[in-house]
């Protein structure tokens, strides 16, 4: 492939450029008028949602708790176990007057009967033999009091019962007083008979009763602890076609065309007939797939987009579920998004063609100051620091040259801090720092911190000169450094005559707590022999602590070191002060994970500052290369 020259990519660059900016532009815009619509539809729906369940609540709720009483009568119970109809719709006569809306036995029971004047005002209770049953010559009143009446023209509501098996209970001596509509409803309901026996407690189902009509089902179990003796079964009328106010007057304030799908029927009042099979279809095929509704949901109904929600008027119920269905158009907004990507891809196409002209006399001006700065660049990639390039005037590219003079004089000065920094540092944390591993913060390590400070210091030297100080903790310093690095070990800081050091961070190399001890073990065999030779006979003790603790560069964004924090620093700080001279004092956590590489003697717990509870720490006596074999009794 040929090499493009700076002038071509300047064209190219400005190019995609404008292409970007352009698209990016595209896109936001598109996405806000989205969101716009997206947010009139979020609002008309969330009217939608809020209203359902609300107006649901106001036109059943009480209807539910009254159904929920009636069906927890004792007496109630009794009629269904002996499957006495008359005396079921006598208590219901008497007991749901308020929901039933009427005093009339004939309305509420779903019979033909007579008019208030020709009953008493409200029925007298009953006397019940054992077990709550009516007597013999009562029932045969009763009967005899409804069945002698002239009937009248039915209403809703409608009241049903069903016995144990899913059966609906009718009377055969008021059958003829049944209304075709009543009689639909009792025939409906048997549909109900195989969820009877798994339903355990009260829910709403709905079912269509003829021309268009679908009428809300409560039915509500009736139990004795746990014995099921039936049901009772009441409907109200949710829709009819011929009906004209909710639905007609929703659609006129939030532009939502809505209507309730049921058993794969839609009922609506404001969709049109065009696009009511296509859409029950699709309806049906989407709430088969997703229960719940998307919100996303986008279906072209003959060529127009349409948004769509629904939600289930009874969702989990056992019984026939019904769907609230909005519609709302979602051509203007399809449109609207149209109209602006066409505006936008006009001006998109002008400016890119004056972005070309542009690109054209920049490219012709930058090229030479580009090419003296390639050339630069290839001396510093030879390591030729000194390397300056020249400076042709004070717009951009000559404060670009005079940059490019500075970084090479800074490279230079940083190829000497490089090699000033290992001298200062530990080797492993100045590389890291150098690859840009170790950021200004922290993380979380495991690690074993050692502390080991000189016994008596103060008093060894207070009457020497600071010189020779110097020179007995260089020359301790040096030796004990040593040894830290050759067990992979970090020296993380020199605290007066003290070092702490770190094994686990910022690298692990697996058996960090091992490495610890060991290299604890052989501070103390150096220091033996270095007082064997050097003027000054110096004691140490150390204290170790293994644990998390919070590893990182910490400081100022201009000054940091790398260090580590936290309870087991703390810790491995104490247990060096609490070590006797020649002691290495070991932590809890360092003795359970060196287990049988170690052998310990125990101390007395220990009251420690900053720690509120005594702590266990352990003298150690010696570190085996292969973990203490336990004999085995004969």
């Amino acid at each position: 492939m040929p090499r493009l020259s700076f002038r071509y990519k300047l064209l190219f660059a400005m190019m995609l450029v404008v292409g970007g900016v352009s698209g990016v532009t595209l896109f936001l815009t598109q996405q806000r008028v989205q969101a716009a619509y997206e947010k009139l539809f979020e609002d008309k729906l969330e009217e939608q949602l809020t209203h359902v369940p609300r107006e649901q609540e106001l036109r059943i709720g009480e209807i539910k708790k009254e159904c929920a009483r009636f069906a927890g009568l004792r007496r109630i119970f009794a009629a269904l176990e002996e499957r006495d109809v008359e005396q079921l719709y006598l208590t219901a006569q008497d007991e749901l007057r308020v929901i039933l809306g009427s005093d009339e036995v004939s309305t509420n029971a779903g019979f033909q009967l007579p008019p208030p004047a020709a009953l008493p005002e409200k029925p007298a209770p009953m006397p019940a033999g054992p077990g709550g049953k009516l007597r013999p010559a009562l029932k045969d009143a009763a009967r005899k009091a409804i069945a002698g009446k002239q009937a009248r023209a039915p209403r809703v509501p409608y009241l049903g019962f069903l016995d144990a098996d899913g059966k609906v209970l009718e009377a055969p001596e008021l059958g003829r007083f049944l209304t075709a509509d009543r009689r639909f409803f009792l025939d409906r309901i048997t549909r109900f008979g195989k969820v009877i026996g798994h339903l355990q407690e009260q829910q709403v189902g709905y079912l269509e009763l003829r021309n268009g009509r679908i009428t809300e089902i409560i039915v509500t179990p009736v139990r004795d602890d746990e014995k099921l003796v039936g049901a009772v079964v009441y409907g109200i009328p949710f829709f009819d076609v011929a009906a004209d106010a909710t639905e007609r007057a929703i659609s006129e304030i939030t532009d939502i065309e809505s209507g309730t799908l049921l058993e794969g029927k839609l009922y609506t009042h404001t969709i049109p007939e065009v696009v009511r099979v296509e859409l029950t279809r699709r309806l049906t095929d989407e709430i088969t797939t997703h229960t719940q509704a998307r919100e996303d949901l986008l279906i072209s109904i003959h060529g127009i987009p349409h948004r769509i929600f629904y939600t289930a008027l009874n969702e989990g119920s056992r019984l026939p579920i019904a769907y609230k269905i909005g519609l709302y158009s979602w051509e203007t907004a399809l449109q609207a998004q149209a109209d602006l990507r066409s505006q936008i891809l006009g001006f998109s196409a002008v400016a890119m063609f004056i972005a070309l002209l542009v690109s054209l006399l920049l490219a012709h001006g930058l090229s030479v100051p580009i090419r003296e700065l390639v050339g630069g660049t290839e001396q510093i990639s030879k390591g030729n620091f000194k390397v300056q390039v020249p400076v042709r005037g004070r717009d951009d590219m000559g404060q670009l040259a005079q940059s490019f003079n500075e970084m090479a004089a800074d490279l230079a000065l940083k190829e000497k801090y490089h090699s000033i920094l290992h001298t200062i540092a530990d080797k492993d944390v100045a590389q890291q720092l150098l690859d840009g591993k170790i950021a200004l913060g922290g993380e979380l390590r495991e690690t074993t911190v050692m502390f080991c400070d000189i016994r008596g210091f103060t008093a060894l030297t207070q009457n020497m000169n600071p010189t020779e100080v110097i020179a007995l903790l260089n020359e301790h310093m040096t030796v004990l450094t040593k040894i830290v690095t050759e067990h992979h070990g970090v020296v993380d800081k020199f605290i007066g005559d003290s070092i702490m050091a770190l094994f686990g961070a910022p690298k692990s190399y697996g058996n960090d707590a091992l490495n610890a001890v060991r290299c604890a073990q052989r501070m103390m065999a150096e220091r033996a022999k270095l007082n064997e030779t050097s003027r000054y006979h110096l004691q140490i003790g150390i204290g170790l602590a293994s644990g998390q603790v919070l590893a990182g560069n910490m400081g100022s964004a201009d000054r940091s070191n790398y260090t580590v924090l936290g309870e087991r620093v703390n810790l491995a700080a104490r247990l060096c002060s609490v070590a006797a001279r020649g002691e290495i004092v070991l932590g809890p956590a360092t003795r359970e994970q060196l287990g049988d590489l170690i052998t310990v003697e125990q101390m007395d717990p220990l009251q420690l500052k900053g720690f509120s509870d005594s702590v266990v720490a352990f003298k150690l006596v010696e570190v085996r290369t292969e973990p203490q074999t336990v004999a085995q009794p004969a």
